[in-house]
């Protein structure tokens, strides 16, 4: 018999599962289809959990907790500037939380397929939106159909592209991260304890880092597709070797590289799409380019995103409206939680990863100010306002007799 849903949702990731897990809890009929076979499965990562995503998701802190997912909680971060300046900063409490992505999101995916229909091996390759419903076709032919869906089906959307909400060269919107995770048997770190962070690739934007797990080392760059498709199309695994090398004389890392565990994937840097949704249709995590432009994180926007979608969802089918003035409460609720957070990382991006020494001078200022370093870091980890950052840098390179007559101007000298 042929089962009627009240949506689908497409990708079985942190940003499809959250919104699944939570519909289904609400009484909602949902179809989760991925393209995965079956979970856990293969998915590259650097896997780094951040406070704020533990304290919005408490039963994310409670299996990390118990021990179904391994986890390394860091305190510690090695932060390196184009020139090779280094600063260490250090903190009581952790910092990030490091997790494997094969095991973090089978946690997720397990708590929606307790609630929900799910379907596997399943790769859609067209959406179209009817008049009374949205209709998917798989590769293999097969048709899905329900009144709305909510796209989460990764940085290469079928759904973004096919509804017409992406449309811009892939070149100007991605990054290439390129990264390796292997055992410790082979690959170690110098301080397990910490997290590294090179921001050495300024031309191409970029960033390298070492992400040391509970039983494997994950250490890897990134760049700029266009960058990475003049300069490294089919050469990735030998420069990522280099890359290792380089941290090796580094005295970072010891041991070798193994070139199987290599892969490369795309990652939206310009921010959120400029629509998210469209009749019937809701994107989150990559597919509406949920990924903070200058660290790169994206799990607590792909689970943000993805609960704020279901939140909107369930209004739309308690209501039966699936219109595009219905679901443009969507773009509201995610802009007034983490809007500001992602049109700032995007300006931070082009002021900080241009080549013109801003990089350089930023953290060479910060090896003398610890202020400077705890709101770099913290707002990296997303535990500090940019704002604050952002004060905090305008007054450390004012000087001091500039601000005593701006005080003096306001009154705020008496």
């Amino acid at each position: 018999m042929e089962q009627t849903f009240d949506i689908i949702v497409v990708g079985g990731g942190p940003a499809g599962a959250t919104a699944a897990y939570k519909l289904g809890q609400n009484g909602v009929r949902v179809l989760l289809l991925d393209k995965a076979t079956s979970f856990p499965r293969e998915k590259p990562c650097g896997g780094g959990l951040s406070a704020r995503l533990l304290d919005r998701f408490p039963y994310v802190r409670e299996f990390l907790a118990n021990g179904e997912v391994p986890v390394n909680p860091v305190s510690r971060v090695h932060l390196e500037s184009p020139d090779g300046t280094r600063v260490t900063y250090q903190q009581g409490e952790p910092i990030l939380y490091l997790i494997r992505r094969w095991e973090f999101d089978a946690a997720l995916f397990r708590r929606a397929e307790s609630v929900c229909t799910v379907r596997t091996g399943v790769t859609v390759r067209k959406c179209t939106v009817l008049p009374g419903h949205v209709e998917l076709e798989s590769t293999d032919g097969e048709i899905f159909t329900a009144p709305m869906i909510i796209g989460a089906d990764s940085a290469n959307s079928v759904i973004a592209r096919h509804t017409g909400l992406r449309s811009e060269a892939a070149h100007k919107e991605y990054a290439v991260d390129m990264m390796e995770e292997t055992s410790y048997d082979r690959l170690q770190v110098a301080d397990r304890e910490a997290i590294y962070l090179f921001l050495t690739l300024t031309q191409t934007f970029g960033y390298g880092y070492i992400f040391p797990k509970t039983d494997r080392l994950n250490l890897g760059f990134g760049c700029k597709l266009d960058w990475y498709l003049t300069a490294l199309r089919g050469k990735g695994k030998e420069h990522h070797a280099e890359w290792v090398e380089t941290l090796k004389q580094k005295g970072d890392v010891t041991g070798k590289t193994d070139r199987s565990c290599y892969k490369a994937f795309p990652i939206p840097v310009s921010g959120p799409l400029e629509r998210t949704y469209t009749d019937r249709v809701l994107l989150a995590g990559d597919a509406g380019g949920f990924v903070n432009a200058f660290t790169a994180e994206g799990i607590y926007y792909a689970m943000t995103s993805g609960s704020i979608a279901a939140d909107i969802a369930l209004r739309s089918i308690r209501s039966g409206r699936y219109d595009k003035r219905q679901l443009a409460a969507y773009q509201s609720a995610w802009q007034r939680e983490t809007g500001a957070d992602l049109a700032h990382s995007v300006e931070i991006q082009h002021r900080l990863f241009n080549g013109s020494g801003r990089m350089d001078s930023l953290v060479r200022n910060a090896a003398n100010d610890p202020e400077l370093l705890r709101l770099i870091i913290g707002y990296s980890m997303g535990a500090a306002r940019y704002e604050e950052l952002r004060a905090h840098m305008v007054r450390s390179t004012v000087p001091a007799w500039v601000w005593g007559k701006v005080k003096s101007a306001v009154g705020l000298g008496r």
